[in-house]
Formats: C-alpha cells, sequence, structure tokens
C-alpha cells in the first residue's frame, strides 16, 4: 500500500504505531464547494462553478469513500454532467510490471 504526501506518491505503509495500530485520517484540505454560481460554501471558502464537463471522478473500487461518492453521484443523477474512472485497486508497487509495459 502506499499513500500521497504533498503531492508525492510514496509507497510505504500508514505509520499506526503511534495510535497503537488504529487508522487515523487526517482532516481534509479540500473544502471548497461546487455551487451554481461558483460562491462559497457552508465552509465560507471560495468555491467552484458547476458545469458539464469540467469534473472528472476518479476512484478505486477498494476504497469505501470512493464507493460513497459513487452512491452519491447517482442519488443526485450526476451521471451525465460527471464522468468516472475506476482506476487500480492495488495501490502499491506492482511486480513484474513496468510503467512502458502496454496491458
Amino acid at each position: 500500500m502506499g499513500l500521497l504526501i504533498e503531492g508525492v506518491w510514496h509507497d510505504q505503509c500508514y505509520d499506526t504505531t503511534a495510535t497503537q495500530g488504529k487508522f487515523v485520517r487526517q482532516a481534509s484540505q479540500f473544502r471548497n464547494w461546487i455551487t451554481p454560481d461558483g460562491s462559497a460554501g457552508i465552509t465560507g471558502k471560495s468555491g467552484f462553478k458547476a458545469e458539464s464537463g469540467r469534473y472528472h471522478l476518479y476512484v478505486s473500487l477498494a476504497c469505501p469513500w470512493a464507493h460513497r461518492t459513487l452512491i452519491f453521484r447517482k442519488l443526485k443523477a450526476l451521471e451525465d454532467i460527471i464522468p468516472v474512472a475506476i482506476v487500480h485497486w492495488f495501490m502499491g508497487k506492482m511486480v513484474g510490471h513496468s510503467p512502458k509495459e502496454k496491458a
């Protein structure tokens, strides 16, 4: 398993020794809202304008939070507005695969 630290992928696991084996998620740094006119949402931070074709959702089916985004997308009838790409579920170095290899 790996993790993203300040925009750089690290092929390592989360350090759970300080939390006695528990996974403690950091507070999200993304609190902007997508609103009809791009105004700030309830957090008061700047917003982004809702426009068809502007956004794309990338999910891994191994992630329970990604599953929630897919459910929300369906409930809000956003399938025609926000396309989705499902990435590989494995979050580590794939042995025997090079970036230049074709699938």
